[in-house]
């Protein structure tokens, strides 16, 4: 009798360790017999479409565009005539904008870089209402480069179909050159349309 009860203690303490291993071994899940699934088939994952284009007269959209030749400036007391440059969103997301130059340009007289500005105003065609102007040192817009730009203080993001105007200038500091002229040349800007939430 005695030993009837040891066998059945020693079976139950058997059963138990093996019951604990189960579920130690299944992470303590009990899993259902009766099981059903649905399946969410064939999905797609893709992102929305920056689209960036840039015009001189407000038509003619291109990602490229032949630039200006900002002359007449008087260093350190007058700017260059002011241009224009239109930007259209042409893709599905919202923009944000940014400027750099992706390399120096070509300054056989040594002109400081860092002493020389481009200045962009945002301007509402549509009102005649100029926005604040921002100014980049040339070489400030040299270095941004390497990390997507220098982010444009647009008081609003460019939301797709949109378009932004700015005026665009040259200023340089009354000792970014030393000689009685200078020429920089062959200089790029670009632009760049950074997909923001709508």
């Amino acid at each position: 009798m005695v030993r009837q009860k040891l066998i059945k203690l020693t079976s139950r303490k058997f059963f138990a360790a093996v019951a604990a291993a189960l579920l130690i071994a299944t992470g303590g899940v009990v899993f259902a017999l009766l099981q059903s699934q649905a399946k969410l088939a064939g999905n797609t994952i893709e992102t929305g479409t920056a689209g960036l284009l840039i015009s001189t007269n407000g038509t003619g959209y291109m990602p490229s565009y032949s630039g200006y030749d900002f002359a007449g400036i008087v260093a350190g007391s007058q700017d260059s005539k002011a241009q224009h440059i239109f930007l259209e969103n042409s893709g599905n997301t919202s923009l944000a904008l940014k400027i750099a130059a992706p390399a120096a340009p070509s300054n056989p007289e040594g002109v400081d870089l860092s002493k020389v500005y481009i200045i962009l105003t945002p301007y509402d065609a549509t009102t005649s209402v100029a926005g604040t102007p921002q100014s980049f040192s040339l070489q400030s817009l040299i270095d941004a480069d390497a990390t997507g730009g220098a982010t444009i203080d647009h008081s609003a993001k460019l939301a797709p179909g949109s378009k932004g105007e700015f005026d665009i200038q040259v200023g340089m500091a009354a000792d970014a050159v030393n000689g009685p002229s200078a020429k920089l040349s062959n200089l790029d800007l670009v632009f760049t349309g950074v997909s923001v939430a709508n």
